[in-house]
């Protein structure tokens, strides 16, 4: 089977610039989500979200546009927006686990009220000039709200159902739940493409043999750490040395992209410190490499810092080992 792999959103992490420095140094990724863009009032979005999916800047990395909301109108004003720029599928954000988004019932904030999901799909499928695919939670409070979304994902001829088995409330604690979401399989009507946890080429393979039926697969947050996991799963090897010199290009890359991009030198380090929380898990030692990191406020410094890092040849992590 050919496996076809995804970048999930990530809010503050994979938006335009990741994307394209990524595709300029790895392989392996064949499509991404961008980071949600808020469906407001009349179909506006905000401008830095929307610059995120322009279709002229967006050449390096194929990309479906997110959105998200709790107003069928205003979510369908924003599809068809999208449309006309060029992007005939979007995604419905259904998955965002942060209380300040589900408490205004968006993100996994719907998924406890079916009826009322139902209803905002009615519409906004009904109305849609493109495809509209889907990245949803088991529920926002417990797995048993699965049980009744199935059926009205079923009843909508999606493009796609990204499923993350957790619970909105479990966040990304504990694991996700394989067991049910075996048992559910059957039930799903549409190409299911998995997402969670999914952080070494033998946690992929060990999935693979457990779900043969799916070919799609998102990986998340251990795309920073661990970025050579898309070529390894399509057969490419790298070395020690190898992955420390691509780690270091990687990292340089987003930092002068930062540099270019931000005002104010404590909003850059902000912001790789920031990448640095996965960063780290790239190293056998990243807490005691990340914490001199932590006082840093000046880029110059904190460039050096880095490269001191690197220079140490510190020891890159065996994520096979956790499989």
């Amino acid at each position: 089977m050919t496996h076809r792999l995804w970048l999930a959103p990530m809010q503050g992490y994979t938006e335009l610039l990741f994307r394209d420095v990524y595709a300029d140094i790895f392989s392996g990724m064949d499509v991404a989500i961008a980071p949600f863009i808020s469906a407001l009032p009349k179909g506006n979005s905000k401008d830095r979200e929307w610059n995120d999916v322009l279709p002229d800047a967006n050449v390096k990395m194929p990309v479906i546009p997110q959105i998200m909301g709790n107003v069928a109108e205003d979510l369908l004003l924003l599809a068809n927006r999208l449309y006309d720029r060029g992007y005939p599928v979007v995604n419905l954000n259904l998955g965002c686990p942060y209380k300040m988004v589900a408490k205004k019932k968006k993100g996994s904030g719907i998924l406890c009220f079916p009826d009322e999901l139902d209803a905002l799909l009615e519409t906004l499928v009904g109305g849609m000039k493109g495809r509209l695919s889907i990245k949803t939670r088991l529920g926002r409070h417990t797995r048993e709200e699965f049980h009744a979304l199935v059926p009205i994902y079923n009843r909508y001829p999606l493009e796609d159902l990204t499923v993350h088995p957790r619970t909105g409330i479990q966040m990304y604690k504990g694991g996700p739940d394989l067991d049910f979401f075996e048992e559910m399989l059957p039930e799903i009507r549409h190409r299911v493409i998995y997402n969670g946890d999914l952080w070494s080429l033998s946690r992929f393979t060990a999935l693979s043999h457990r779900f043969p039926s799916i070919s799609d697969w998102m990986i998340g947050r251990w795309i920073i750490p661990n970025p050579f996991l898309p070529a390894e799963i399509k057969g490419v090897r790298f070395d020690e040395e190898e992955k420390r010199l691509l780690l270091q290009r990687f990292h340089d890359a987003i930092f002068m992209r930062q540099v270019e991009r931000l005002d104010g030198p404590g909003h850059v380090t902000s912001v790789m410190k920031a990448f640095w929380v996965y960063f780290k898990e790239a190293f056998d030692d990243g807490d005691r490499l990340f914490k001199p990191l932590r006082r840093i406020a000046d880029p110059g410094i904190y460039e050096d810092a880095v490269a001191q890092i690197f220079a140490g040849r510190p020891a890159v992590a065996d994520f096979n080992r956790q499989a």
